[in-house]
């Protein structure tokens, strides 16, 4: 009988390992497949009519749902339009829904974990044991099994970590803030927008007016060129005033050619930012209600003041504090153990088992004992980003107040330019008046009309290139204190809804109403006016360095631009036509 229950085991035993051998044969089969399988994908290049098709319905969604031009498009709907339909504020609006999205989620983690399994288990025989007493070694039960060959099992288990949770909430918190941070650079994103579309729009509704006058100025200039020439020939002057007079008209020639092809892609930059087709064509509309010379009734106190509150890259710093702070919070929560609590319901089809159903329930604690020694490191590391992070926006509250007083003065330094061009261009037209009325011969009569001719019309484009200048300087302003062009509310939100809410906001700006938030009424850092009045323009550059902030997309010094370089072209048009003085 021991022969046969030894032979019996061996038995058992040598078909167990074929079972195991040929479960690990098809393990490995099953693994070279998958391997072969995935060493067989290959990178495919895109095909043309894959990228074209792309490109045809990217341009198809660039342009949808516009509303038309239907007129001359004046300055607040040109800002209208690039509110709603440039992709750049498009890209900052799906960030926020996308940031509004993560918070839902985050909300979400908060909550206990439902578990919901149900499983099946067979085989081919039965499972059995059999028993040997420990003290004589013998076997004291018959082989026996207590499972059925094929086993169905199901349960519903409600698991709550407690340390889980708390973590969630810090990680909730920090998402809201980081929603929040995502709204204020859309701010940054509509104002930095508004700004571009006022130096675009009066840069290019100068180069309309400008083009206008160029065109003919060109045609006089080669026609006094011609007539130099006839009286060079003549010798109806000296040679060398002929041949000096006639390379003057010669540089102003060449000078305003440079300014034409400067002026010509103004009405390119101002499409791209209104998401307008840039090879159609439009109108503008003129000055409107922007036709004066604006005089800002704040002082740089004031506006001072305002930028610490009010600006959104501030705002964001304000709230990464409070992110780091939680952060924090959320490394103290990691040092504590965790505590769990379960129950639930389960089922099982075994027919051995007394009870098919019954409820569970239990609570663990578990904790990483080397948290106590990392801990306090995580927490000082926190602190320490907390500590850089309230530094770092006080460095850029000082960039800031400076950035406020550049604009300002920049401001007023364009004001006065633009009257002195103003008087400039009104006693240079009167001396074209004169020069008319004098009684010369015909030819000096003829040649002095045009130099005081060009003379009148180098002012009058030194005159509408200042009050552009003006116009973008106070943009930069409003700008540097983070003055929002539309109100949260408006009353509609199609084109003209929008137009008429950015001009009303607009002309309580200039009166002094900037209607901000009325829950931001507090500087988010110590105002330090004594420090930001001496200090020098060249703190603006601080921004530079902070390179998270994103702030460096507005400069308080004017940009370079067509109408710019225009006025650098004509800066010495003076000095060109300045012996024309001479023979008056």
């Amino acid at each position: 009988m021991a022969n046969l229950g030894e032979s019996m085991t061996a038995g058992k035993t040598a078909a167990m390992n074929g079972g195991r051998r040929r479960l690990t044969v098809g393990l490995l089969g099953a693994v070279s497949a998958l391997a072969l399988t995935a060493c067989a994908i290959e990178p495919q290049r895109l095909t043309q009519d894959e990228v074209s098709t792309v490109v045809q319905g990217d341009l198809g969604r660039m342009f949808a749902d516009q509303e038309p031009v239907s007129g001359p498009i004046s300055l607040h709907e040109a800002m209208a339009r690039a509110i709603k339909y440039n992709l750049d504020h498009r890209l900052k609006l799906m960030e926020e829904a996308l940031a509004a999205d993560q918070l839902t989620s985050a909300h979400l983690d908060m909550l206990p974990r439902l578990t919901a399994n149900a499983g099946y288990a067979g085989r081919d025989n039965f499972t059995g044991s059999n028993s040997r007493s420990l003290l004589t070694g013998r076997q004291s039960l018959e082989s026996s099994t207590s499972q059925d060959r094929d086993v169905r099992t199901a349960d519903l288990t409600l698991t709550w970590n407690v340390l889980d949770f708390g973590l969630s909430y810090v990680r909730a918190k920090q998402q809201a803030d980081r929603g929040m941070i995502m709204e204020e650079r859309r701010r940054k994103v509509v104002q930095n927008i508004i700004q571009d579309v006022r130096d675009a729009y009066w840069n290019a509704l100068s180069a309309d007016q400008l083009l206008a006058r160029v065109d003919p100025l060109l045609v006089r200039v080669t026609e006094a060129a011609s007539r130099a020439r006839e009286i060079e020939e003549r010798r109806l002057q000296a040679p060398v005033e002929a041949l000096t007079y006639r390379r003057d008209l010669l540089d102003v020639l060449r000078q305003l050619t440079l300014l034409r092809r400067e002026l010509a892609t103004a009405k390119t930059r101002l499409a791209a930012l209104m998401n307008l087709p840039v090879s159609g064509s439009f109108e503008l509309a003129g000055m409107g209600s922007e036709a004066g010379v604006p005089d800002l009734a704040l002082q740089p106190s004031d506006l001072e003041r305002l930028a610490l509150v009010h600006r959104p890259e501030i705002r964001e710093e304000v709230y990464q504090h409070r992110i780091s702070q939680n952060e924090v919070h959320a490394a103290m929560l990691r040092i504590l153990p965790g505590i769990e609590l379960s129950g639930g319901r389960e089922y099982t089809s075994n027919s051995f088992a007394y009870n098919s159903e019954w409820w569970n329930w239990g609570a663990t604690i578990t904790g990483n004992l080397f948290d106590i020694i990392s801990g306090p490191y995580r927490i000082q590391e926190a602190e320490t980003q907390a500590a850089v992070v309230e530094t770092r926006r006080m460095a850029l509250a000082m960039a800031i107040m400076s950035q406020v007083h550049v604009s300002w003065l920049d401001y007023r330094e364009s004001l006065a330019e633009y009257t002195t061009a103003d008087e400039l261009a009104t006693v240079e037209n009167e001396l074209l008046v004169q020069s008319r009325n004098a009684g010369r011969t015909r030819a000096e009569g003829d040649l002095q009309e045009i130099r005081a001719e060009l003379r009148a019309l180098v002012s009058d484009l030194r005159r509408d290139l200042a009050f552009s200048g003006v116009r973008s300087a106070l943009g930069r302003v409003f700008l540097s204190i983070g003055a929002d062009p539309l109100p949260d509310e408006v009353d509609s939100h199609d084109i003209a809804g929008l137009a008429k809410a950015l001009e009303t906001r607009s002309l309580n700006w200039l009166n002094g109403r900037l209607d901000f938030r009325a829950e931001a009424s507090e500087p988010v850092v110590p105002v330090l006016a004594p420090q930001a009045a001496g200090a020098k323009p060249e703190q603006v550059s601080a921004r530079d360095e902070q390179d998270s902030l994103e702030a460096t997309s507005m400069s308080a010094a004017p940009t370079t631009d067509p109408v710019g370089a225009g006025l650098a072209l004509l800066a010495g048009l003076g000095d060109i036509l300045a012996p024309a003085a001479k023979g008056q």
